[in-house]
């Protein structure tokens, strides 16, 4: 058994020390090749007020045997991720992300392209306090599911945001950078 008296302050610091921060992480869209962009990605970057790192689940699958229930595990589940964007004065962030909207489903002519056409991999990296990358996520397939409301408020000096909701085929996990930006992964797909 361990002696709980050990377990201190100073303990915990010398052990622990210092956490990863929410604040440090690098979001940078990659548009797909047959988009017609009103913001490049190295602008775009800026622009990115928050992100969420994907979740994965598995499946559970319950057999009966002999009057139990054995659990075992199915298939991976992956949750869509959400990012926050700043608005700049000319909303061309926005612009950028209904026409990659549009790329998927035209309203206006009912077309819909295939996947290879809208469909880029993305890379979500949470950095440490040197920048090195500590936690990368490929995020692979991705497309804009949700391009959400624009809140406008007369009483705000707010900048204003927007939501986008991906949503993916699977991500991978690296806990180091891969060096890949994404787009050339995006270009082999077409």
């Amino acid at each position: 058994m361990p002696d709980v008296r050990a377990f201190n302050i100073e303990a915990f610091k010398a052990r622990f020390g210092d956490g990863a921060k929410t604040s440090l992480f690098y979001f940078q869209p990659q548009w797909p090749g047959a988009l017609d962009f009103d913001t490049n990605q190295e602008d775009a970057i800026y622009m990115v007020k928050t992100a969420q790192v994907p979740s994965t689940a598995l499946e559970e699958v319950v057999l009966n045997w002999q009057g139990f229930d054995w659990k075992f595990p199915g298939k991976h589940t992956y949750t869509d991720i959400v990012v926050t964007f700043n608005v700049d004065l000319k909303a061309e962030i926005r612009s950028t992300f209904e026409k990659w909207s549009n790329l998927c489903h035209d309203p206006l002519t009912n077309f819909y392209n295939v996947h290879t056409i809208f469909m880029a991999d993305q890379r979500l990296q949470m950095v440490g306090y040197q920048g090195q990358v500590i936690l990368e996520f490929t995020i692979h397939d991705a497309w804009p599911k949700e391009i959400s409301q624009i809140q406008m408020d007369y009483a705000s000096t707010e900048v204003a945001t927007f939501d986008v909701t991906f949503t993916y085929s699977y991500h991978e996990v690296q806990f180091n950078e891969t060096g890949g930006s994404g787009a050339e992964d995006s270009q082999n797909q077409a």
